[in-house]
């Protein structure tokens, strides 16, 4: 392991009771398993090392446990931000099973204690838990980043508005997908109106968007199936909405979760880029994304994701030269991609 900076997990038994004297505090054992979560934001490998390794020096609490008990297992999490310490202390003390020991290496945080007690190894899942928090803190920064600021498309809200911006923005920029859209929706503001416009309409409203003319007929096609099929209203379907020409997967998710409510995450180049690059996934297209966050991502964030991110990676991780000197979550960035050498 190379990495400098990070959090980490011990796990480690005491086969008897015993008591331990800190500096300042008594603590009375049981035997069975400890769980410690502690930091290092300098040469996490030499302190993982010295755990597992070196005698032990009394610099830290865990030092005194470590004289008396025996390590099963280190298991480090590479992050830059010490909060995450914090975090998973929390998620510790809410995990059935542990018990905290009060008072043990929480000096510097608003915790009771970063050691656990538990008769028997159940810490399964616990990183898991802790990245979903990572992704909710991740959010609530870019959130408070970007508040405020909307894209063109951003202002369409409605699910027959939603559709229709989604179709014109493929392959196209805001900038460009906004004022077509407006300029469509004042002509034709619902299915029946829209259908009732010529293909040649449609394009001169649309255009400069790209592939114009085939956006134009399909369009036609999406009124008229909604509003025959459906009685103008849009389905509130995945597989409906897959049907019609030109809706992917990504239009329908968007629709879906922006128009409807519904917990789905609309994967697009920022998206997967982004994700991938904080060390949420390790994907290779944005379908394989797709999939992996919509198991990943907590509910409580889960639609907010795509706008931060298209905002984000327009701004800042950009997909050459990403501004990490700029960038207000690069602490929480996995990869460690937020080096100044990437840097523009």
């Amino acid at each position: 392991m190379t990495a400098t900076s990070g959090i980490y997990l011990i796990l480690a038994t005491l086969t008897h009771s015993c008591t331990i004297q800190t500096r300042g505090r008594k603590f009375e054992l049981s035997p069975g398993w400890y769980f410690y979560c502690g930091s290092a934001m300098n040469n996490l490998s030499a302190r993982v090392n010295r755990h597992f390794y070196t005698e032990k020096k009394h610099h830290w609490h865990i030092d005194y446990l470590l004289d008396k008990a025996k390590v099963a297992a280190i298991v480090p999490y590479v992050v830059s931000d010490n909060q995450m310490e914090h975090e998973l202390a929390k998620i510790l003390s809410k995990t059935p099973g542990l018990t905290g020991i009060s008072g043990f290496g929480a000096g510097d945080c608003q915790c009771d204690t970063h050691l656990f007690f538990a008769d028997s190894l159940c810490v399964q899942g616990i990183f898991h838990r802790l990245l979903a928090r990572q992704i909710e803190i991740t959010v609530a920064k870019l959130r408070k980043r970007y508040i405020g600021i909307e894209t063109p498309v951003e202002k369409f809200r409605k699910p027959w508005e939603l559709l229709v911006s989604c179709i014109i923005s493929l392959r196209t920029k805001d900038e460009v997908t906004g004022p077509a859209a407006a300029r469509l929706f004042k002509e034709a503001p619902g299915p029946k109106e829209l259908m009732a416009l010529s293909e040649e309409t449609i394009e001169k409203l649309i255009f400069p968007a790209g592939f114009y003319k085939t956006k134009a007929r399909n369009l036609k096609k999406v009124a008229e199936i909604v509003h025959t099929e459906y009685h103008d209203m849009v389905p509130e379907d995945k597989d409906k909405l897959l049907a019609m020409p030109n809706v992917g997967i990504k239009t329908a998710n968007l629709v879906l979760a922006d128009g409807f409510g519904h917990f789905e995450i609309c994967v697009d180049t920022h998206v997967h880029r982004i994700s991938n690059r904080l060390g949420w996934i390790r994907t290779a297209t944005p379908e394989e994304s797709e999939k992996a966050l919509k198991i990943l991502l907590p509910r409580s964030v889960i639609r907010e994701v795509n706008g931060l991110m298209v905002k984000h990676g327009q701004n800042i991780c950009k997909p050459r030269k990403p501004m990490c000197k700029n960038c207000l979550i690069k602490s929480l960035c996995l990869t460690g991609i937020a080096d100044e050498t990437h840097s523009s």
